[in-house]
This record gives structure tokens, C-alpha cells and sequence, in this order.
């Protein structure tokens, strides 16, 4: 049991320093958080099912002690009677069958006092084993935060590098320049489609003017 605790110390209750030093290395550091979580709740979780196993077994050591010490009452009970009766040989019996349950119930005392210790320092250390990782949930989040300010910050200083800033501006220029280039092109086009139309109707209107006029000469002659 021992062992148990040592190991959980070991891995499980290990400074939260520790994390963040290591996790200066390449490896994500919430990730890495994240791995410590999962196996520091794999083993919450094995803890209690060791303390409801401990928690069974001194209600055992309890039972039995119970059934111990009734069964040394009787023996002592049936010892009195034994001796009232003159029974001398039963009474010896008794006596000795009394001793042996005595002996018994102090045996299983001893083994129910220290299931109980047991119990109880599982418990703490259980309590303890769950404030931890409460601990390391808080640390995640304080990590969390400083990657979104580290991640928002290396954004907002790529936006602002100067250099980066004025390729941006030269692609932007460049495509408001194109677009205004089209648009007066379109607008050119447009120009020349009008003024095609002007001297069309321009050109129309003088062939039936002359047409026009040739009739009314023909009438005259």
C-alpha cells in the first residue's frame, strides 16, 4: 500500500514546476498538461476503487469481531451456569472455549483498528490526490491563457512587421490599380459604343433627308 502512495507521489502529486519547465521544451504545453491529467485521474480513479475495497473489508473485520465477542459472551455465560450447576468438567470446557473466543476478539481488533487507520489515510490521500488535480485543472487553464496571448500577439506582430505590412499594401495597391484600369476600359468601350450609335442615327437621318429631297425634285419635273 505503500508502494501505492510512493508511486502516485512520484507521478501523480509531482510539482507543477516540474510541468511548466518541461514543457518549455517543443511539446505543447497544454497538451503535455493534458496527458498529466488523464493519467492523474486514471489513477484518482483507482484510488477509489481501492478505498471502497478497504472500506468492505473493515466492515468485515467489523462483522466478525461482532460475532467474536458474542460468541466469548456466551462461553463466559455458559461457564457461570456450568459453575452454579457443579458442573465442574463442563465449566472447564467453557473456560477454555471462553479464552480461545477472547483471544480471537482481540486478534480481530487489533486487524479492525488498523483497517481503520487504512481506511482513513486512503482518504486523505485521496483528498489530496483530488485537490491536485483541481491544481493542474487551474494550471491548464493559466496555460491556456498564455497561449492565446502568445499565439494572438505573434499574429499581431506579423501584421505590423513593416515589411510584411508593405507586401500586403504593394498586392493591394496593385489590384486597385487593375480594377481601376477595367473600369476605365469599360468605361472607354462604353464611350465608343455611344458615339458608334450617334453618328449611326446621325448617318440615317441625312439618307432619308436626301431621300427625302429627290422625291420632291421628281414631283417638280
Amino acid at each position: 500500500m505503500n508502494q501505492f502512495f510512493e508511486k502516485v507521489k512520484s507521478t501523480i502529486m509531482s510539482d507543477l514546476q516540474t510541468v511548466s519547465e518541461v514543457a518549455t521544451d517543443k511539446k505543447d504545453p497544454v497538451s503535455l498538461l493534458n496527458k498529466y491529467l488523464r493519467e492523474s485521474e486514471a489513477e484518482v480513479t483507482k484510488a477509489e476503487k481501492l478505498i471502497e475495497r478497504q472500506r468492505i473489508l473493515t466492515e468485515e473485520f467489523k462483522k466478525e469481531l461482532k460475532l467474536a465477542q458474542d460468541l466469548a459472551d456466551k462461553r463466559r455465560e455458559q461457564g457461570k451456569i456450568a459453575m452454579n450447576a457443579g458442573a465442574e468438567d463442563l465449566a472447564e470446557i467453557a473456560l477454555r472455549y471462553q479464552a480461545q473466543a477472547e483471544e480471537q476478539v482481540e486478534r480481530l481488533t487489533r486487524s479492525y483498528e488498523t483497517a481503520i487507520e487504512q481506511l482513513s489515510e486512503l482518504e486523505q490521500k485521496h483528498e489530496e490526490m483530488k485537490l491536485k488535480v483541481k491544481d493542474m485543472h487551474f494550471k491548464r487553464m493559466e496555460l491556456m491563457g498564455q497561449e492565446n496571448v502568445l499565439s494572438m500577439k505573434e499574429k499581431m506582430n506579423k501584421l505590423l512587421d513593416e515589411t510584411e505590412f508593405g507586401e500586403t499594401a504593394d498586392r493591394i495597391d496593385t489590384l486597385q490599380r487593375s480594377m481601376k484600369q477595367q473600369e476605365n476600359d469599360m468605361d472607354d468601350e462604353y464611350a465608343i459604343t455611344i458615339f458608334d450609335a450617334k453618328v449611326k442615327e446621325i448617318a440615317k437621318e441625312m439618307s432619308r433627308s436626301e431621300k427625302v429631297k429627290i422625291e420632291d425634285e421628281n414631283v417638280v419635273q
